[in-house]
């Protein structure tokens, strides 16, 4: 079976496809943005490999994410689930500041 990262899988639709690639016998890498979204995405999916943390909204952070996702690979397919929602209305800038 595929080797497969899965960024944004603490909850939602990334949870949801990192649940079902684990059942179907792939070996799963989670991403969540910080220590604590990492430890939850790996409670919420018995069987994933490992989490791997990074702030999609900070280039370092992507950056640093990319090493770790280096050192856990190969990967066969990566599944960029990650969004970012800011309700109300306005420009939001990222860390770097980068409109989001």
């Amino acid at each position: 079976m595929a080797r497969i990262f899965v960024t944004g899988s603490a909850d939602g639709l990334g949870q949801l496809a990192a649940r079902r690639l684990v059942a179907l016998g792939h070996d799963v890498v989670l991403h969540g943005r910080n220590r604590d979204r990492a430890q939850q995405a790996m409670r919420a999916v018995p069987g994933a490999r490992t989490a791997l943390e990074g702030d999609l909204a900070s280039i370092d952070a992507t950056r640093a994410l990319a090493r770790q996702a280096n050192e856990a690979g190969p990967f066969q397919a990566v599944i960029h689930n990650a969004g970012f929602y800011h309700p109300g209305a306005g420009r939001h800038e990222t860390v770097d500041g980068l409109d989001d």
